[in-house]
């Protein structure tokens, strides 16, 4: 594993083949065992409306198909969760372009929900609110696990097909609540372990021998850390594993716990501002190590944690990033969010814009001019769905719902393309990739 400007020498592809062949094969096991444009945004008003798996959703002639996004607008995952959203107005935007401006003659609209990504009872409110809009054909998000989590079962008593680009805990759609309706363009956070066992324990690399895990105890943090530990182990680091309470300001405590046992490196499973608060303590409190984190934290340039942090940022590691998006995707998104994408999902979820509009105008049927669609046809025509060279990367869905990849994954390329989960960090100021 190298980064964008240094070459990989032989010795490296070797040692990085027969690691993720062999951690891959256990993640393997275990598969198959956010918008500034109120011209694109539309308000629609709320009512009850019956909705389940057997009842035909059904969009008046002259009414808009509705897309639904559930992510965080307010609170600390607001900038990632406000990007996410723009993100699908683009896709959108750009899927009209591509295939007309209307499915079956009617226009297409999105109305966001704040859903306080980790706060899962504000996910429910949001859920709540998204099933009451008329028109509603699907859902992408929610933005963490832990609300997707809580509105599984919602969704899918009401029939709604719910995509999440970003919502990475490993069991969420093995163990999803309902028939199905849940999938996601997020990897998972076991394939997000394999990739920080490797950074840590590869020789050419950090070659670390310790590394302290911390983690936030919230749904997302603690399964990532969970799942790169064993792996961790495996290869043959010694690992301590340490927890705080989101919202915690002062690690104090923690700096100097980690400062005086002074592991090679440690791992962060969170959020910000937390990731940020506590690399700060640390490096006032005299630790030097090298500190990598999750997707969560910082997913592409200019990033919040970047900013906060300046050059105590430097040679921070990120074990999920965003892939390189190509120009215009950029330039379209900086005219709608009013500055570029600087987190680790939007090309995830502009795949998943284009999957769920795609299997809706596969579905849909006129009827009179008015467009009928049977829930269980869209989430099976979601399933069988497959996006060849996505911003992500190659899309297609396994049984569960998670994106499909080869049990014979081998290399970083191969990661981005199947999985869309690009490892990179700070240098020189600058978001690096690895090769």
């Amino acid at each position: 594993m190298s980064f964008s400007r240094v070459g990989a020498a032989e010795p490296r592809r070797r040692f990085r083949h027969f690691f993720l062949l062999s951690a891959l094969a256990l993640v393997f096991a275990f598969a198959v065992g956010a918008c500034s444009s109120d011209d694109e945004v539309r308000d629609v008003a709320l009512a009850d409306i019956a909705r389940s798996p057997e009842t035909s959703m059904i969009i008046p002639l002259g009414e808009p198909v509705v897309i639904g996004v559930s992510s965080a607008l307010t609170g600390s995952a607001a900038p990632r969760g406000q990007e996410y959203r723009d993100a699908v107005v683009v896709a959108v935007e750009q899927w009209k372009t591509q295939n007309g401006a209307t499915i079956g003659g009617h226009e297409i609209s999105i109305v966001s929900e704040d859903d306080g990504c980790t706060e899962a009872d504000v996910t429910r409110l949001a859920a709540e609110r998204l099933l009451k809009r008329p028109g509603l054909v699907g859902v992408l998000g929610p933005q963490c696990s832990a609300g997707a989590v809580r509105t599984q079962g919602i969704y899918a008593d009401a029939g709604i097909v719910m995509i999440s680009g970003s919502a990475t805990s490993t069991k969420l759609a093995e163990q999803q609540i309902g028939d199905g309706f849940f999938f996601r363009t997020a990897y998972r956070n076991d394939s997000q372990g394999v990739l920080i066992a490797v950074y840590f324990s590869d020789p050419d690399f950090l070659g670390a021998s310790d590394v302290y895990i911390v983690h936030d105890n919230e749904t997302y943090g603690s399964d990532l850390a969970f799942r790169a530990q064993p792996l961790l182990v495996e290869a043959g680091l010694q690992v301590t594993m340490a927890s705080i309470d989101r919202g915690t300001v002062d690690f104090s405590e923690l700096a100097r716990e980690i400062t005086e046992a002074n592991p090679d490196a440690m791992f962060f499973a969170g959020f910000n501002p937390e990731a940020i608060l506590l690399l700060r303590q640390l490096r006032d409190a005299g630790w030097n190590g090298a500190y990598a984190s999750g997707d969560a934290v910082c997913g592409a340039a200019n990033c919040e944690f970047l900013a906060a942090l300046g050059e105590l940022a430097e040679g921070a590691a990120f074990s999920g990033c965003s892939p390189p998006l190509d120009t215009a995707f950029v330039n379209e998104f900086t005219e709608v969010h009013g500055g570029e994408p600087t987190a680790a999902f939007i090309a995830q979820y502009s795949d998943a814009a284009t999957i769920l509009l795609n299997a809706v105008r596969s579905v849909a049927q006129d009827e009179a001019g008015a467009m009928v669609i049977d829930p269980k046809a869209l989430r099976d025509a979601v399933s069988a769905s497959t996006l060849p060279g996505g911003r992500s990367g190659d899309i297609a869905f396994d049984s569960a719902g998670d994106r499909a990849f080869s049990s014979e994954l081998a290399d970083l390329d191969q990661f981005a393309r199947e999985l869309g989960l690009v490892p990179c960090r700070i240098e020189n100021g600058a978001i690096a990739y690895f090769n």
